[in-house]
């Protein structure tokens, strides 16, 4: 859009309008938010593209990608009359690896002083390796005195010993390059690189799933994300190059369709419940080619092709819950979310394979959110455009707003962080 057109724009850089944009490979989605007095938060501008030139995480056409960007983004400005200057970005790549630091140091029965925690994060800053590496969150687990976990902030605690315990979620710092330079290009300044799983955690888990311990699983096109939450903390993730299009792919491959037609057939017909009384209906569709011959597909048949997949894809997250060494706190907790969790059935087998109960997770429906971006589709760009407006314990670059008591320690958590980023 060229700068004259922007006439009938207001051009906003105040804390009260907010944006977010989730580059994901099947689509890009946009948000702008504006908050009130109370800081409730309503939407004022909604768009989503297709998304071009992104599979699985990486950048394969720079050009591609920043069309789509632009048009979605165009879209919700369109809808919201408002110039987005600054923008959070969520951000998941098969790359993504994190890190659980403990350290223990003396305290010979003193109280916890600043000087105590300066020197366990000077440690830490030795012991972790982040070469070629960027950090998108540090985010304090626990803490302990005298072996006693659970300690949430210990200023002014007495003891002898003081435990400390976080998570460093970091990427390859080449490849989160490529996602801020295409971000740039769009005239557009980023706020903060937020790691899409950890958003959706804090958004969509119950505070009591976060304490007692819980596993998110969200099925996205080509990836699927495995992030496990305990005492309150995201402790451990991983990405794992599975999604929903294998099982589009898979119908398209077998009964010889169109990718677009498979996709419709997917959405419309999926689910991995064998009905007795349907399983042998008929789904009619037109064949891949110029031929105008059609197919007709016995539904038992295309539940047998989606879940064969499927079982792939939870069997894959259940070996990355059991390698994860937190299988044992999670016990019956299981929750899933992403553009394939709405099939039916899925919620039963995921049960049946990891042997844990799992629940869908209910969609966080903010205020003013079209109707065609409620569904758990959307549910990455709604938690990353909360994500500013929730209490979250991840130290950003510009650090987290904390209560007079501990703001000292996160100020130090801050200037560690950058610490790390400028000296490797």
């Amino acid at each position: 859009m060229s700068k004259s057109n922007w006439s009938n724009y207001t051009s906003f850089s105040k804390n009260s309008i907010i944006a977010a944009l989730d580059i994901g490979s099947s689509k890009v989605s946009c948000l702008i938010g504006k908050l009130d007095n109370h800081n409730n938060l309503s939407i004022i501008g909604a768009g989503f593209q297709e998304s071009k030139g992104l599979i699985s995480g990486i950048i394969t056409d720079m050009n591609a990608l920043e069309t789509s960007i632009r048009n979605c983004l165009t879209s919700a400005e369109k809808m919201a009359a408002v110039r987005v200057k600054k923008i959070n970005i969520g951000f998941s790549s098969v790359n993504i690896t994190i890190e659980n630091l403990n350290i223990e140091i003396d305290l010979k029965g003193s109280i916890v002083s600043q000087g105590d925690l300066d020197r366990a994060y000077n440690f830490l800053s030795e012991k972790h390796s982040i070469r070629n590496k960027s950090i998108l969150h540090v985010v304090p687990v626990q803490y302990s005195i005298d072996g006693n976990k659970g300690v949430k902030s210990p200023l002014g605690m007495f003891g002898d010993k003081l435990g400390v315990e976080i998570s460093i979620i970091s990427t390859d710092k080449n490849i989160l390059k490529n996602f801020q330079n295409v971000v740039k290009q769009c005239d557009l300044e980023i706020d903060n690189i937020i790691y899409t799983p950890y958003a959706i955690g804090l958004s969509l888990l119950s505070e009591e799933e976060k304490e007692l311990g819980v596993a998110l699983v969200d099925i996205g096109a080509t990836l699927s994300s495995l992030s496990i939450f305990y005492n309150g903390a995201i402790v451990f993730t991983k990405i794992i190059p599975l999604g929903g299009n294998m099982i589009t792919n898979d119908i398209s491959r077998i009964f010889s369709l169109s990718i677009s037609d498979s996709e419709r057939i997917k959405i419309i017909n999926g689910q991995l419940i064998e009905e007795f009384e349907n399983s042998l209906s008929i789904i009619e569709v037109d064949s891949l080619g110029d031929d105008n011959d059609s197919v007709e597909i016995i539904r038992k048949d295309l539940i047998s092709v989606i879940k064969s997949r499927v079982k792939e894809i939870i069997n894959t997250i259940k070996e990355q819950v059991i390698d994860s060494g937190y299988n044992h706190l999670i016990a019956n907790r299981v929750v899933i979310t992403g553009g394939s969790s709405q099939m039916d059935g899925l919620v039963d087998l995921t049960s049946k394979i990891i042997e844990k109960k799992a629940r869908l997770a209910k969609s966080n429906i903010i205020k003013g959110i079209p109707e065609n971006m409620r569904s758990s589709s959307f549910s990455a760009i709604n938690s990353l455009l909360t994500y500013s407006t929730i209490d979250h314990n991840d130290i950003s670059a510009e650090g987290s707003k904390k209560t007079s008591s501990s703001e000292g320690f996160y100020n130090y958590l801050v200037k560690f962080k950058n610490w790390i980023l400028e000296n490797f």
